[in-house]
């Protein structure tokens, strides 16, 4: 072919050899913070359906503890049931506690653990109920 030779580019590639591992450090950092976010925001959710089950059971044995003939130990069960149905798994070790207050109100409130996804991390959840006891009154 008219006797030339063709170049075979070696000056460009000794431009891109220079390049070769420019991009492990980047993943050193990035993926890391990569993980830990993803994991925080699992770890968010998680506390968010923890706080809600609790909150729907204190709830529940709230409306149990205030009903007319509604005790304490009945208000109690209900917190552990309907925990057991909504989040068994995600509520650990959960404490319950009745409190008869002034002026015929009562309150029951609960506390309990998550499992954690980060090392290092104790997340808690807690609910309050708290209202006045149902009396019935004869009219007249």
């Amino acid at each position: 072919m008219n006797g030339r030779r063709r170049r075979t580019g070696t000056g460009d590639r000794a431009g891109l050899a220079g390049d070769r591992g420019s991009s492990t450090p980047e993943l050193v950092v990035i993926l890391p913070v990569l993980v830990l976010l993803i994991g925080a925001g699992v770890q968010f959710a998680l506390w968010s359906l923890a706080s809600q089950a609790l909150s729907g059971s204190v709830d529940q044995a709230g409306a149990v503890l205030r009903a007319r003939g509604g005790t304490s130990s009945e208000a109690r069960a209900v917190v552990l049931e309907e925990l057991q149905v909504l989040a068994p798994d995600l509520v650990l070790h959960p404490t319950v506690s009745v409190l008869p207050l002034a002026g015929g109100v009562g309150s029951i409130s609960a506390s309990a653990e998550l499992p954690s996804l980060i090392a290092g991390t104790h997340l808690g959840v807690s609910a309050t109920s708290t209202g006045p006891y149902q009396r019935f009154r004869a009219t007249g």
